[in-house]
Formats: C-alpha cells, structure tokens, sequence
C-alpha cells in the first residue's frame, strides 16, 4: 500500500472525482487541478431568476455504480443521498397525439405498449429478453472492468458472439419485434443515449434499452448536481487536495514516462503519475503537444452536439412529465439531416424538469424547462451559431405549441441559450459533442482511446471520451477503471514507474 506517492488529476468530472476517491482511499496524496470555477464536467448547474437548471446529465440510471464508489470511501448512497426510483422513465409524444409512458411496473409498462399498438406487447416483451441478454454478454466485459484485447478472447463472447447482433443496425434490428413506427421510434431513441444514429450504429447498442426498462431511472432529490456535490465532498474528506480555477498548460514527461503537471500560472508538481479527465484529443493536442496522435483521433466522427434552451415560466404545464420527449414526425430524416451537418426543420426534442420532486427550482407556481435538441458537432458543419441561434430557439418554441403549449411564449420569464459552441467552450469537448466519438462503426465499442497510454509511462485517461463511454454510471465507472490500472501497475513497479503494457 503507498503512503505517499502523488497523483496529480486533471479535470474534475464525475471520472476525475471517481478516481481520486478510489485513490485517496488506497493511501495515494491526490490533487486534483479543475480549470473552472465548479466541479463535475458536464453535469453541472445553472441558476438565474429564481430558477435552478441541471444543464447535463438528468436521469441517473445504474446506481449501484455510485454506491460502489462511496462505500469505497467507506459512506453509502444511501447515506448520502435521497434517490428516487422514477415511476416513469419517460413520456413520448408525438405529433398526431399518441402517447407512450415508460412506467417502472411492467403491468402498467404493458398497458401503455398496448394503448400505442396490441400487437407490439409481445414484440415488446421479446425485445426486453433480447436487450437483456446483450447486457448479460456484454456488461462484465465492457463496463465492469478495464477493457483489454484480450478480455475479447472471454470464452462466453467467443461462443456465443453471434448473439451480440453486430452485423445489423439499431433500428433493422427493432423491425423484427415492433409493427407499430411510434414504438420502433421509441427504442430507436436509445442509440442517441451515445449521441449516434440508430440507422447506423450496430444493433448491440439496443443493450441500452435494458439499462433503462430493466434497471430502472432515478432522480437525486436536490438535482443532478447532488452527485457532484457529494463526490466533491467525499474526495475533500479523504484528504483530496481540490484546486478549482487551475488550468494546466502540459503534462511534462521525459523518456516515455510522466515528469510533472505546469499549470497555467505556472506551477510545476512533481509527479509520476496523471489521470487525465480532459478529452483524450484535447489531452493529446494540447497537453502533451502529440499533434500525430490527436489527428488520428480528430479523423474520427464525433458524436452529436446539443442545443439547449432553458426556460423558466410562471406556471406549469402538468402534462409534462419529469422527462418528456416530443418525437419528430421524421426520425430517419432528422438523423439523416444531423449525419450531414443541417439543422432539422422539425426536431425531435427532449424535456426535462425538476419542479414535482424539487419545488424550489423554481419561484411558488413556476416550471424549470430544460430543453436538449440534438444536432451537429461542430466539425463537418457550416451552421453558424451566432446567426443561428435566436431563430433556431423560435423554432423550438413553434414546435411546443402543437404539444399543448400554446401559450408558452407569454409565460416565458426566463431564457437561456446554449449552443456546441458553449459545450466546446465550457467542458474543452471536441466539436462540442456531448459523448466523444460517436459509435456509428461496427468496431466502434472496441476502438475508443485506451485508459492507459500507450506511449507515456504513468498516464491515464477516464470520462465520457474513453473507456466505458458517456452517462454518469459510465464516467464513474471509467474513474475506477483508471484507479485500478495505475495501482495495478504501481504496484508492480513500484520504484520504476510503471510498465508500457
């Protein structure tokens, strides 16, 4: 067990805090350096006016995966946090006035499937066997445990891969268990949960499906952000040493092997050991100054970007749920349009808030809508967004008046707009995606960049750009992930630094 040794993280995500509690529990001296004024990267908070906004992740599925790294600093979840079990994950609408609830209890589940088409109840039960047993094939390989080659060579995987459906898409897969376009629309939404195309990624992702309807959604009363939070003060009560408002300049290393961190004031602490929280491209091109490796990467098709409208209103609108989606009437189009970087004319969009679980995010009657419409990463598209997006939030708004908000502009008391060239600004996201690489590619799962850098002793990577993925359970599961690998290899070098394996 090391006493002493230093770990210098860079950048205070829910991966950068994960791996700095797993460390600082095992005995390592963490700081962590966060350039912003406030921890947790992309799940983060805004407040104006008497409103109060989650502005990144709002449904937290997979809990156990945040329990794990709290009792490794020896709390719960349960001690730290009231969380909710949602009674439905989700509302679809569309256009033509079908509605679909995905209730928690599978009777009502049923009914709801029923309501929408008959015969999809059978589809639907067989869809949630088959997503189920892409979660068993895949979860103990891929999102478990630090990914490797050779954990391909999984005897269950090398038996039965056939049955992980990679050769298909998404959606040609969900023809075979819905009749019903609003259904298949529905389970064809999952693939956005990466921020790909169901219409080409590989049907694996339906795995997705399963971690939603078989696992379950949640809501931390008090927001997102209690995540944050209770992460921020889990690291501080291990003895992390946080420094917000610190941007690093260069990850110094020397002979293949990590040296120091400069930051931006130019400080320099000694350290063998980093965990990069910053995008592995932006940590490649502008920490380490590798212009070779970050172009490979910057070759890659990013995943899609977001446009956000925050509105705060002076009353309530009680048919929507806690998440609402307003589904376009064109789902393949708008992909098609998002694929070749326009803006879609009648975009799908997501709603969320958090006033019938926390009535002080917004003033006594009011409503806090966070609003995410998906569309092009900046790289490959032309869409100016400062001539754009005044208009383009006009066009949300048309489109909420034909889902019963009618009236919404005259209650609108508060409006905030954010575009990808926010998200890149705020979180150092390349192209402003929200989830990295997108996984249109059937090698997609396999080909993110590693945890553990190929080429520079003592560095490492965790969050939403490398291994697991993107989404809260996977940006922890990433930070323990990294954990693991480095004291595995400190502990097999403990002197030498650490292998290039």
């Amino acid at each position: 067990m090391p006493t002493a040794e230093r770990v210098v993280v860079i950048g205070g995500g829910l991966g950068g805090l994960a791996v700095a509690i797993q460390l600082a529990s095992r005995g390592y001296a963490v700081t962590v350096l966060e350039a912003r004024e406030r921890l947790g990267g992309k799940l983060n908070i805004i407040a104006a006016d008497g409103f109060c906004w989650d502005i990144g992740p709002s449904l937290l599925t997979m809990p156990w995966v945040l329990d794990d790294v709290l009792r490794q600093a020896g709390s719960s979840l349960a001690q730290e946090l009231d969380v909710i079990p949602l009674p439905s994950a989700c509302r679809y609408l569309w256009d033509d006035g079908v509605q679909f609830d995905a209730f928690a209890s599978l009777p009502a589940l049923l009914q709801s499937v029923a309501a929408v088409e008959p015969r999809d109840v059978g589809g639907f039960m067989r869809f949630l066997q088959y997503a189920h047993q892409l979660w068993d094939l895949t979860a103990d390989t891929f999102l478990y445990a630090p990914f490797g080659w050779r954990r391909l060579l999984d005897w269950r995987l090398l038996t039965q891969s056939w049955r992980l459906d990679s050769l298909r898409t998404m959606d040609r897969a969900v023809r075979g268990f819905f009749v019903s376009r609003h259904m298949r629309q529905v389970m064809n939404r999952f693939a956005t949960y990466n921020g790909s195309s169901p219409y080409r990624t590989p049907a694996t992702f339906n795995l997705i499906a399963w971690a939603e309807f078989g696992l379950g959604a949640y809501y931390p009363r008090g927001g997102m952000y209690r995540i944050a939070e209770v992460l921020t003060a889990t690291a501080q009560r291990l003895g992390v040493e946080i420094r917000t408002q610190t941007p690093v300049r260069t990850i110094c290393h020397q002979q293949g092997a990590v040296q120091a961190v400069e930051t931006m004031a130019g400080e320099r602490i000694a350290t063998r050991f980093v965990v990069s929280n910053v995008d592995p491209q932006v940590t490649l091109r502008t920490l380490l100054g590798d212009q070779a490796r970050a172009q490979r990467l910057e070759r890659r098709e990013l995943a899609c970007s977001g446009f956000v409208l925050l509105l705060g209103l002076d009353r309530r609108y009680d048919h929507l749920d806690h998440h609402t989606i307003l589904f376009s009437p064109d789902y393949q189009a708008e992909f098609a349009d998002t694929d070749a970087g326009r803006l879609h004319a009648t975009p799908t969009i997501y709603i969320n808030h958090t006033v019938h679980y926390d009535p002080d995010h917004a003033p006594s009657g009011g409503q806090n809508l966070f609003l995410l419409i998906n569309v092009p990463p900046l790289a490959g598209s032309a869409i100016d967004w400062e001539a754009t997006k005044a208009a383009y939030a006009e066009r949300i708004l048309d489109r909420l008046q034909h889902f019963g908000m009618a009236d919404i502009r005259a209650h609108i008391v508060s409006q905030q707009v954010l575009t990808p060239r926010d998200l890149q600004h705020w979180y150092a996201a390349p192209g402003g995606s929200i989830y990295g690489l997108a996984s249109n590619h059937l090698l997609s799962a396999f080909l993110r960049p590693p945890q553990r850098d190929p080429q520079i002793r003592g560095l490492y990577y965790c969050g939403g750009g490398t291994h697991p993925g993107g989404g809260v359970p996977l940006a922890l599961l990433s930070g323990m992930h990294a954990a693991t690998l480095l004291q595995t290899d400190h502990d097999q070098h403990p002197d030498a630094g650490v292998s290039q394996v």
